[in-house]
């Protein structure tokens, strides 16, 4: 089924985006159009469409990448490994590593020059400004090492697993060469992914193209929108949509994982449900610390704190963020949307125009919905884990301001 992902050829304002596809949270295929100026067009492609792996072994052979091969399977992921990427590009030109598939690569951020705030080689593309309120990245690259910007280089063949990006994110993926073909399954089909017995982990198949119907039995009622996308075709994948991606031919991708107040309530429910996940999966190492109590000091909520922090430090490993990050990225968003002083590092993410993002008052409206929920939450996290209130009680203050 392809119809439940139209084709647009013309780059849509800001408004059309926001009221036909991120309120809606429906998925869409945007022409080149929108990428018309991307240097990555002209230099990564050859006149025939396919990949200038000479211009690309020159220009970023020396840099370290990631590689999943896709023969192998470790739990829902690939095997990964790291090597030079020059490395991966002469395997593919030897006609060998065919199944490999360089993932999550930060090259945007790798070539940030370190003092003058400009790629060291140019500059492959900028963020179209229908994707720029992106309160992922505005807060990684101010306060972090790491951000939600990646490319994507592989072999025909080669794939993605059945997924949902980290916490119901959205995603915005670019072919710069080659084509690509989705699977894309709307979130009121998610419990038909699901293994038998794997709910509560949130077990989904692994390869929609080989699904063992005794594993998983609900899976053959499922009807995923089928696409492919072409070179210079840029696919928006909603929030909380499964998806899995297949490399039709040799393909170069940019993608971004983002977020903002449109999905963020269903960040937080994510989020909210990851830690009962945790919290389910060491229900023992909670006995264990509340039977200790007993013997400790007669602090009642020194268990509890204990028990918190624990669960957090798994829920960070385990997919990236916790409740700190969740908040302290809120915070900044809401300081950057309201002209508050705020860390911002414009050479890595430039300011969001107040026009590309929801009236102040939509934003304002989802965050207090989140945190009206959060500070009546059962686990006390507002109390228990050290700085939070802080961060909590910035924001606060920010819905109560006037914009």
């Amino acid at each position: 089924m392809e119809g439940g992902c139209p084709r647009i050829l013309l780059t849509p304002s800001y408004e059309e985006f926001l009221n036909d596809y991120l309120l809606p949270n429906k998925p869409v295929i945007i022409g080149p159009s929108l990428i018309a100026s991307w240097p990555a067009r002209r230099i990564w492609a050859r006149e025939d469409g396919r990949i200038n792996w000479d211009n690309l072994k020159a220009e970023y052979g020396y840099l370290t990448v990631t590689v999943a091969d896709c023969s192998t399977r470790e739990f829902s992921d690939q095997h990964r490994e790291t090597m030079p990427f020059r490395e991966v590009v002469s395997l593919w030109e030897a006609g060998k590593g065919q199944t490999l598939y360089v993932k999550d690569w930060h090259l945007a951020r790798a070539l940030l020059g370190p003092s003058t705030g400009t790629a060291s080689n140019g500059t492959f593309y900028t963020t179209p400004d229908i994707f720029r309120d992106d309160w992922m990245n505005a807060y990684y690259s101010a306060h972090t090492e790491d951000d939600f910007r990646f490319v994507y280089v592989g072999a025909a063949g080669t794939f993605t697993p059945l997924h949902r990006d980290v916490y119901t994110s959205y995603s915005w993926s670019t072919n710069i060469c080659g084509r690509k073909r989705w699977w894309l399954f709307p979130p009121d089909q998610t419990p038909l992914l699901f293994r038998k017995g794997g709910e509560e982990h949130m077990e989904t198949a692994y390869d929609v193209r080989s699904v063992d119907p005794a594993q998983y039995p609900l899976f053959q009622r499922a009807s995923p929108i089928i696409v492919e996308q072409e070179a210079g075709e840029t696919i928006f994948v909603p929030s909380g949509w499964y998806h899995q991606v297949e490399n039709l031919t040799d393909c170069i991708s940019i993608n971004h994982n983002w977020c903002n107040s449109v999905n963020l309530p269903s960040l937080y429910d994510s989020m909210c449900a990851k830690v009962l996940e945790v919290e389910h999966a060491l229900e023992d190492v909670r006995e264990m610390l509340e039977g200790s109590q007993t013997t400790g000091p007669a602090n009642p909520d020194r268990w509890r704190a204990e028990w918190v922090a624990i669960v957090q430090d798994v829920v960070e490993k385990d997919a990236g963020w916790n409740w700190t990050t969740f908040w302290r990225m809120i915070l900044h968003a809401l300081r950057l949307a309201m002209d508050r002083p705020c860390a911002a590092e414009n050479r890595l993410w430039p300011r969001t125009p107040r026009e590309l993002m929801p009236p102040l008052d939509f934003v304002k409206s989802q965050v207090r919905t989140c945190l009206e929920d959060f500070v009546r939450r059962p686990q006390q996290e507002i109390d228990l884990i050290p700085g939070l209130e802080e961060v909590v009680t910035g924001v606060q203050e920010l819905l109560m301001s006037e914009s």
